[in-house]
């Protein structure tokens, strides 16, 4: 996604400093560019413009308890992380792992191993060498930690059986699983972390509030107080593309403390998730880019119920139900459509939106296909048993964006012979009503790691909550977590997107976008990614105006 740019906004301070926080702001390099007027004697005269640029960028960040990503569960230190640390792998933009400080791998699937080949070559920030040694000891480090769950990664070790390493070669790694049922290499993203800096594994969580990262990364941290500041340089040694900037992050208490510092150019650009965004920046001099965050919103089906458990009657009241409606009045256009509860072009196959467009012809075609046609006397469809049917939705009423869609849901199954009505309840009373099976359709949602393995909502053997069952389906979840190529993975995902865009367990209403927000002086492309939020920064820039009397 591209920044589209607008005029240029005036260069910040000249015989005065601006300050921001503790901060202090000043902006240098130059490049110069014309114009040319008409004077008052009819002659032209050159009125050259001065602009600078920066290669200094400015991100708001709150205060987080540690910068080690090994214990952290602060938001900011995950995607700060990023920029630091490299993983063996990498997510692309459609979630395919790829290499990062790996060559090459292979997996044996009769010892359960995976060998790993690693890029030689690599310095640490502090000029030392990578070696296995390195991945061994973070691995370790997290497997420890993942037993008392201080890490966001325990769920990407808890497979890992043991690690080895060749002493006849620093570029050998083995890891060895316990099982094969989650042996994927999305598992190996986490940051690996320098055996050198720790005298012993233990010391991981010592004065955490004063760690200071090393890793290998795009950047270096340059300095860092952890009430005000955080400064990252670009990594000169770095082995991929060495970062044409720096970047420097300032603390705030609340990051949204910092919108109206962007739209004075104070602040180059803030990520903001709330789905009302365009409206705080509608007279904003700013820039701003949606992108597909990982959180879906969706309608969940009653398996253990025999109505909802016909495939028919999914289907039609998929066709009763106006996504572009719920879209625009209840979630504030601020979305897009899926046509399973994957990411959208998830390992780059593309979806087909909307499988079910709204067509309520087509869905009383497919209601008197489902075998529920008999209506009774008040026009509505009876049960098995010939009873009149209450069809049930429920909605958590402390979510004002699920309940809205449930009204416009219910206004489009009102248009079929369905009796149907809404019921409204707490959380608590919400998540207990859905395990115990007291609902027609629920509406709800995920926020999907980034590893996307969805054998909890989808496979029968991990009790998902709809009470689903596809044996089918639940091969086809096993082979994706286990050792298999991403030509197969790709195959098995385009065979696992046909079943659930015909049978519907859940329907998609749509994935939620987030927003980047800019300053208009930020030069470059602006690509975020849900899990890589400074994806691209690299080549970012900001442009500055001079006014012509200092220019002088």
């Amino acid at each position: 996604m591209n920044v589209k740019m607008s005029k240029v906004k005036k260069w910040p301070g000249h015989s005065t400093i601006k300050k921001i926080v503790a901060t202090a702001f000043l902006i240098t390099a130059v490049l110069a560019c014309g114009c040319s007027d008409t004077s008052f004697f009819g002659g032209t005269e050159e009125n050259k413009t001065e602009y600078k640029i920066s290669d200094r960028i400015f991100l708001p960040m709150e205060k987080v308890r540690t910068l080690n990503p090994a214990i952290s569960k602060d938001e900011d230190t995950y995607f700060i992380s990023k920029l630091v640390y490299n993983g063996l792998f990498e997510f692309d933009e459609h979630l395919i792992p790829q290499k990062k400080l790996v060559d090459s791998y292979s997996y044996d699937n009769d010892t359960l191993t995976l060998s790993l080949s690693l890029k030689r070559g690599v310095k640490w920030h502090d000029g030392k060498e990578f070696t296995s040694a390195d991945v061994k000891s973070s691995i370790d480090a997290y497997v420890s930690l993942s037993y008392s769950n201080e890490t966001v990664y325990s769920s990407y070790v808890s497979n890992i059986k043991s690690v080895s390493t060749d002493k006849n070669d620093l570029y050998k790694v083995t890891v060895s699983f316990k099982n094969p049922g989650n042996v994927a290499v999305e598992n190996l993203t986490f940051p690996i972390m320098p055996a050198h800096q720790f005298k012993k594994m233990s010391d991981i969580k010592i004065s955490p509030d004063r760690f200071i990262p090393i890793g290998t990364g795009a950047y270096r941290v340059e300095g860092y107080n952890n009430l005000s500041q955080l400064v990252l340089s670009a990594n000169d040694n770095y082995f991929d593309k060495v970062p044409q900037n720096n970047l420097e992050f300032v603390i705030f208490p609340q990051k949204k403390e910092a919108l109206n510092l962007v739209n004075v150019s104070n602040i180059t650009i803030l990520y903001d998730k709330d789905l009302d965004r365009d409206t705080l920046i509608n007279n904003m001099n700013v820039k701003s880019v949606d992108f597909i965050s990982n959180e879906a919103e969706m309608i969940g089906f009653n398996f253990r119920n025999p109505m909802t458990q016909n495939k028919k009657l999914r289907q039609a009241i998929a066709c009763a139900i106006n996504l572009q409606e719920i879209l625009d009045g209840a979630y504030l256009k601020s979305g897009v459509f899926s046509d399973t509860i994957y990411y959208p072009n998830y390992y780059g196959v593309a979806g087909n939106g909307d499988e079910y467009d709204y067509n309520l012809e087509q869905a009383l075609l497919l209601l008197e296909e489902s075998g529920f046609a008999d209506i009774d006397d008040d026009g509505y469809i009876d049960d098995q048993d010939g009873k009149p049917y209450s069809f049930k939705i429920l909605v958590n009423s402390e979510d004002q964006f699920r309940v809205a869609a449930a009204q416009i849901i219910k206004n489009g199954l009102d248009k079929l012979p369905l009796d149907t009505y809404i019921k409204y309840c707490d959380w608590n009373q919400y998540m207990s009503d859905i395990a115990s099976g007291n609902y027609d359709l629920y509406i709800g949602g995920y926020t999907f790691n980034e590893r996307y393995d969805l054998r909890n909502a989808l496979h029968s053997a991990y009790n998902n909550p709809l009470g689903y069952s596809n044996a089918d389906l639940d091969q086809l979840l096993d082979e994706m977590q286990s050792g298999v190529s991403v030509k197969r993975k790709t195959e098995l995902f385009e065979q696992i997107r046909a079943i659930l865009a015909d049978e519907i367990p859940y329907y998609c209403i749509l994935y939620k976008t987030y927003g980047a927000i800019a300053s208009d002086t930020l030069e470059g492309e602006v690509k975020p990614l849900f899990n890589n939020l400074f994806n691209g920064c690299e080549k970012w820039m900001c442009k500055y105006e001079i006014p012509a009397a200092v220019a002088e």
